[in-house]
């Protein structure tokens, strides 16, 4: 029982571990997203609805590849 209890305690913090690191990113995508919006002084060549939409479709995909782990790890938790 103990064990047990050892154990899902150690799932538990690796859940909250993966839904900190989305957290993370999501900080980092969205504070660059609106740098480059606040930005006045931007190079001629780059575009910045190309950079905001670069870094909206990287939240996108970060959502989805932390959603389906972090899915995973709530199973296996209650799977237990």
């Amino acid at each position: 029982m103990k064990d047990k209890i050892i154990l899902k305690n150690i799932k538990d913090l690796e859940y909250n571990h993966l839904l900190n690191k989305q957290n993370v990113f999501l900080i980092f995508f969205s504070t660059s997203i609106i740098s480059i919006i606040l930005n006045e002084e931007f190079p001629k060549n780059v575009s910045k609805f190309g950079l905001v939409l670069a870094f909206i479709l990287a939240i996108i995909l970060s959502l989805l590849y932390f959603g389906k782990k972090l899915e995973d790890k709530l199973n296996e938790i209650k799977n237990m």
